[in-house]
């Protein structure tokens, strides 16, 4: 008895400390809301907004890798070539690789700071969840899949830092599919081809868990089961 009691008071002093120190040091991560970050041929640009800040660039940003899923080929960036069976599992996951990337220039207005003409510099990825294509029509289709964000950005003026944050969010990434044909122009049946030239992976309003909220999930599980032996060892 004396065994559980000390551990029920362990878990609660513990509980306590993380609620009172949440995070020493470091800055919440902002949680964008709404916007979009476009994956394009040509060059990629974002929207990234949330309750208190925004992000925009207005020029390109210079990503070293982009990330195609099953038998694309991303020599050349012809989106109309890279085909996929149905049936097949996609995953349009995307991230920034080689540290610190340019993330391209543009507005800019975080922690207080408003400002144009802004370097976004730092590194950002996309966790799409795989999913198997399975078109429902015979032309053209969406294939639509959620996504997890995370970013690390520092914005940048005339050599001088004006922020440096961390980013979190959810969404949904679409993509268009068309019917494949041969470069002789046959059908090829089952298979589809990339019919856009920008991939937008759109962010909405639904929470991202925090590390505090499965701490108190588990804390919270601890103590029940902590309730439920020491029932069990008094009957």
């Amino acid at each position: 008895m004396r065994e559980v009691s000390f551990m029920r008071k362990r878990v609660l002093v513990l509980l306590l400390m993380a609620l009172a120190f949440p995070r020493v040091g470091l800055a919440e991560p902002l949680r964008v809301t709404s916007g979009a970050f476009l994956l394009d041929i040509e060059g990629d640009t974002f929207r990234f907004n949330g309750d208190s800040f925004s992000l925009a660039t207005t020029t390109f940003g210079n990503y070293t890798t982009k990330l195609f899923p099953g038998r694309c080929d991303p020599s050349g960036w012809q989106f109309g070539f890279c085909a996929e069976a149905t049936g097949d599992r996609v995953n349009w996951s995307f991230r920034t690789t080689g540290g610190e990337q340019l993330l391209g220039t543009g507005n800019a207005m975080v922690d207080g700071v408003n400002a144009s003409n802004v370097e976004f510099r730092g590194s950002m990825r996309f966790d799409v969840q795989s999913l198997p294509l399975s078109p429902n029509e015979i032309g053209d289709f969406d294939f639509v899949a959620p996504f997890l964000f995370e970013a690390n950005i520092r914005g940048v003026q005339n050599g001088a830092e004006l922020f440096s944050r961390q980013f979190t969010g959810r969404g949904h990434v679409a993509v268009n599919y068309e019917a494949a044909f041969t470069r002789e122009g046959d059908l090829r049946p089952g298979i589809f081809s990339v019919a856009d030239e920008t991939i937008p992976y759109a962010f909405d309003a639904a929470p991202v868990p925090e590390p505090a909220t499965l701490l108190l999930l588990g804390s919270g599980l601890a103590v029940a089961g902590l309730r439920r032996r020491r029932t069990a060892a008094t009957r």
